[in-house]
């Protein structure tokens, strides 16, 4: 009797696990038909390695089978809302567990990349930066992908789809199950075009979907999936699909083979060891020899290192330039002599910091951290440098970064020179440029001048004749001090472009300042037919040194004038002059801008206006504009100028608001 029992007990999973003839209630089944050959949908049959495998299990099922084709996405939303029972060929995903059961594995593969046969650029995913990659959404290798950074995606609903944009030349690869892209391939008779460049560049362990409420249905599933593997059937059918690949006896294989190949290389070196100890002490003889002579070269090398670096320190002193650098401690490392001369100190400021050094520590300020920080540049920069003893140098200035061989950034250098001397020079030329505009503009005044005068010299006439008369006594009150105020404007304005310059800076209402420039030379823009527009916006300051500025309104004003007159000098033209002056406010700025209809200039001629000497005009001296941009550099502004030959030029300054 317990014999029986014994025997029945070890066949009871037999008896459970064998086929039924009797079809209990249908599962529905949803496939990705673009995933061959996997599964597929061949006319109105559904094929396949997952589909014949899923016929085989149904031995021990005993259940109607129901076949919905559909793209992974729309099987996996099908299940959750209960509308199939399975999912075939579904990847492992953590957030997926909730709504759904995973069977033991059905087929273990890999992910590929495909690629063409001449593309030779690419030769793992290290390479696919910027490269436009097709593959198939909501699977594994999709979620992978999606944490490299610069990958250009085409994303498909099915990888069938993604392999065409490959083959069409809208992708430059495809990432995908390698099974699927090798059929793909064979199926479209391009193999030979395209190649597997990794063929395990990421596992993939297939399993079926099952809806969580169907516990019964996963462990009827992995029992009947246990049975086939155990009893060979799996094999066959992974066999007719795939041909006669057993991975895990391959590896074994190879890793034996490995194996005895590092047992013969071990053996192999052994012997050679023995062998080469025998000629070591030849080769120790030889080398000691080698040794010698390298050892003589080198101290020639260290001997040519001293002279290049003596070599290289006195170019540095012999620099008519202040050369410093500093360390990105902020400790200065090293210095030419001229350095030391305008600093006013001696070498034992090497290796103390620059900010105990007056001179290094003015130029450096805020500068040191912002190249450290931007690997910018600074150049150009002009700065007073007041030494203790009372002299006074201008200095011109750059800072760029210091690089080591690596292109690191250890540092920065400082480079100054006095400008002094240069200074002083484009002061003197300024000033002859503006006595010739003065006496251009003393021209214009006096016929200006002489109109105020007129009418006060009548009225004075008038005098004892209406004396008593109340409407004469009206005008003269009120016509006579106007006129005087004119005559004044006119006078001070003159005076304050000729009085020497001062440097301070200070608010300047620019608004009354272009006005004042503009009441000079009325009288010359009538007698010479110049139409003169004037939009200038109320209570815009700048701050600025008031003097400069006018300056270079004056002369712009002039050179505006030039252009207009050389319309019907050089072209004969009958044109109407116009110039423009427009005054705004643009955000925390304050902008000038004044535009000529005159004979404008070519391109290249406007990229060279503002360089020293270069002029347009046949009487000119080039230094005009060049100055000018030099003001308002001081003073902190910015100088466009834009033109066409032959319709005019428009020049644009634009400074800092003191509005306030």
């Amino acid at each position: 009797m317990n014999a029986l029992k014994l025997v029945i007990f070890l066949l009871a999973p037999m008896l459970l696990l064998s086929p039924s003839v009797r079809a209990e209630e249908a599962i529905r089944i949803a496939y990705d038909p673009n995933l061959p050959p996997l599964h597929m949908l061949e006319g109105n049959q559904h094929e396949g390695f997952l589909i014949d495998l899923m016929e085989e299990l149904n031995q021990y099922l005993g259940k109607e089978l129901i076949y919905e084709p559909m793209t992974q996405e729309e099987a996996y939303h099908a299940l959750e809302t209960q509308e199939v029972d399975i999912v075939l060929s579904a990847s492992f995903h953590e957030q997926r567990t909730a709504t759904m059961n995973y069977t033991d594995s059905v087929l273990n593969t890999s992910v590929g990349l495909v690629v063409a046969e001449a593309d030779e650029t690419i030769e793992g995913i290290s390479q696919l930066t910027n490269v436009k990659t097709a593959l198939q959404k909501e699977t594994t290798e999709y979620e992978f992908l999606r944490t490299i950074r610069r990958i250009q995606y085409y994303v498909t609903s099915n990888q069938r789809t993604a392999m065409q944009l490959l083959l069409m030349g809208r992708a430059d690869a495809f990432v995908g199950n390698v099974l699927t892209a090798e059929y793909l391939l064979e199926e479209s008779g391009v193999a030979a075009e395209f190649r597997i460049v990794g063929n395990y560049l990421l596992p993939i362990d297939y399993a079926m979907a099952v809806q969580r409420e169907r516990p019964d249905l996963v462990d009827e599933l992995n029992q009947a999936i246990r049975t086939i593997k155990q009893n060979g059937t799996y094999a066959e059918i992974h066999e007719q699909w795939f041909g006669n690949e057993n991975l895990l006896t391959d590896r074994l294989w190879l890793a034996v083979k490995v194996t005895v190949g590092l047992l013969l290389a071990v053996l192999i070196i052994t012997f050679l060891a023995i062998r080469w100890n025998r000629r070591l002490q030849a080769e120790v003889d030889k080398k000691t020899h080698v040794l010698k002579d390298l050892n003589k070269t080198l101290q020639e090398q260290i001997t040519q290192t001293k002279n290049s670096d003596e070599y290289q320190r006195q170019i540095l002193d012999s620099s008519p330039r202040g050369i410093v650098t500093v360390n990105e401690e902020g400790m200065i490392t090293s210095l030419n002599s001229k350095a030391l001369n305008i600093a006013g100190e001696d070498k034992s400021i090497l290796t103390k910091s620059y900010q105990s050094v007056e001179l290094i520590s003015q130029l450096l300020q805020a500068a040191f951290h912002q190249v450290f920080e931007k690997q910018e540049s600074i150049l150009g920069k002009e700065t007073t440098w007041r030494r203790q003893g009372g002299r006074v140098y201008y200095l011109r200035y750059y800072i760029y970064p210091l690089f080591n061989i690596q292109r690191e950034m250890i540092g920065v250098i400082v480079t100054f020179e006095d400008i002094t001397e240069e200074r002083q020079m484009r002061l003197q030329v300024f000033e002859q440029e503006k006595s010739q505009a003065l006496s251009r503009v003393v021209a214009g005044i006096a016929h200006e001048i002489r109109n105020p005068l007129t009418s006060i010299k009548t009225f004075a006439e008038l005098i004892p004749k209406k004396l008593h008369n109340e409407r004469f006594q009206r005008e003269i009150s009120t016509y006579v001090p106007k006129e005087i105020d004119r005559v004044n404007q006119l006078i001070e304005g003159l005076i304050d472009y000729a009085r020497p310059r001062d440097h301070e800076k200070e608010s300047v209402q620019l608004t009354d300042l272009v006005r004042d420039c503009a009441i000079l030379f009325e009288r010359t823009l009538l007698n010479k037919g110049i139409k003169l527009r004037q939009d200038l916006q109320e209570e815009q300051f700048i701050y600025a040194n008031a003097n400069q500025v006018k300056q270079v309104i004056m002369n712009l004003i002039i050179n505006g004038i030039d252009a207009i007159e050389d319309v019907e000098d050089k072209r004969k033209e009958e044109r109407d002059g116009e110039l423009g002056l427009r005054l705004f406010a643009k955000g925390c700025d304050v902008v000038f801008m004044i535009e000529d209809n005159g004979i404008g200039m070519t391109e290249d001629e406007t990229q060279k206006v503002l360089e020293p000497f270069y002029t347009t005009k046949s009487k000119g001296t080039g230094l005009g504009l060049a100055i000018a941009h030099q003001y308002v550099h001081e003073n902190e502004g910015s100088l466009l100028i834009e033109s066409k030959e032959g319709i005019g030029t428009k020049v644009t300054l634009q400074f800092r608001s003191d509005n306030s």
